[in-house]
């Protein structure tokens, strides 16, 4: 059994961007969003599992490549496949569209899940279900509810139930409410390789070490 399984979810097609393909090879300050959010999992994580669909081109080893469920797609989809892929003991969730997040914050998370099916936070109150940790039986669980034809991940997620954590909490964090900066337009992307180049030490709190370090 895994001890910590990363689950890049990887399946956005970016079109809001205007890329010429998927989201997770768009580049910020150099890098893909591929290889930035893959380097922050690989520091927290035993083991690493890429979620997008089986038409995806993507630089990642077939071993590390789960394709959505047959017949769906969307992020409840790909995060399904990806806690569905490997037994573990707790999983990181993360979208590939969080390059401001610190490793040291996905730690965090999984150090204070506790009994919760889920560790979700929520900046602003808005719930981020694709930067959150969570137990086995949330697999089962939100298997279930894609079954039944659930395709928002947000509700699925909550009614587990989820524990969430506010501003306050994810203020105490390393990178604070930095971390979930999602990159979802050509501003954001502006914004994130702003942040990128000029914030002390952040090519090593946001991935661009590349080191494998496995969480103790």
């Amino acid at each position: 059994m895994t001890r910590v399984l990363g689950v890049l979810v990887a399946g956005g097609r970016g079109r809001r961007l205007a890329g010429p393909g998927p989201k997770a090879l768009v580049e910020v300050a150099g890098r893909t969003l591929l290889e930035r959010t893959r380097a922050i999992l690989e520091r927290v994580c035993d083991e690493l599992v890429v979620v997008a669909p089986a038409t995806f081109e993507l630089p990642v080893p077939a071993a590390m490549r789960i394709a959505d469920p047959p017949g769906a797609a969307g992020p409840l989809a790909g995060v399904v496949a990806g806690l569905g892929a490997r037994s573990f003991e707790c999983a990181l969730v993360l979208g590939v569209d969080f390059p401001l997040m610190r490793p040291a914050t996905l730690s965090a998370l999984r150090q204070q899940i506790g009994s919760a099916l889920a560790l979700v936070p929520a900046p602003g109150g808005t719930p981020q279900p694709l930067a959150a940790a969570y137990r086995p039986a949330a697999a089962a669980a939100l298997a279930l509810a894609l079954e039944r034809g659930e395709r928002a991940l947000s509700p699925a997620v909550l009614a587990l139930p989820a524990r969430l954590l506010a501003n306050d909490e994810l203020e105490r964090l390393e990178g604070g409410l930095e971390n979930f900066f999602n990159l979802n337009t050509p501003e954001d992307l502006a914004e994130a390789g702003r942040r990128l180049g000029i914030v002390p030490g952040a090519s090593r709190g946001v991935g661009a070490d590349p080191g494998r370090r496995v969480s103790t």
